[in-house]
């Protein structure tokens, strides 16, 4: 198998971490990176632009020295727009990966309901509030792109979406 690179994007609660960690299960030399596991290692981060600008870019300096090391990549991470997953597809391009953007959706009564239900936060301080999450989910809306496999997480099984992934993949 070719060396690879795959984008997993998607608004709150359209599955992004539940295909990533899936499909890590059964990929081999693969990291599963976000800046959702690397924004609190930050003791006092605050969400705001300056925070998440610091988040992303150590998240583009662990994406190459894995690369340099041969290891897979794979970004179960939200990109909100266009714009932001462009040097990922650069990235991609200047390393001869093989790049699946694959791009989870489901209708937002669906999304509101899997964001109420899941569990306490572990690694943030406090749980993301409901006018946040609105607000994300609007921001998602308004900023859709038409790039790489649209997959709605309503309709197919996490396992269903992982079966077709890996079958892109080979």
């Amino acid at each position: 198998m070719s060396k690879f690179l795959i984008i997993i994007d998607g608004p709150m609660g359209s599955g992004k971490t539940t295909i990533g960690r899936l499909l890590h299960k059964k990929l081999k030399r693969t990291a599963i990176l976000s800046t959702d596991a690397i924004k609190f290692f930050i003791s006092d981060f605050k969400r705001g632009e300056r925070d998440n600008a610091i988040s992303a870019a150590v998240l583009m300096q662990m994406c190459k020295e894995y690369i340099k090391h041969d290891i897979n990549i794979l970004l179960p991470q939200g990109f909100w727009k266009k714009g932001y997953v462009q040097p990922y597809i650069k990235l991609a391009k200047e390393n001869n990966l093989k790049l699946l953007i694959c791009q989870l959706e489901a209708p937002r009564d669906i999304l509101l309901e899997r964001i109420a239900l899941r569990p306490k936060p572990t690694l943030a301080k406090t749980p993301v509030p409901k006018s946040r999450v609105l607000r994300n989910l609007q921001t998602w809306e308004e900023n859709r792109y038409e790039i790489g496999k649209k997959f709605d997480t309503s309709k197919l099984s996490p396992e269903k979406i992982v079966r077709l992934i890996l079958n892109d993949l080979n």
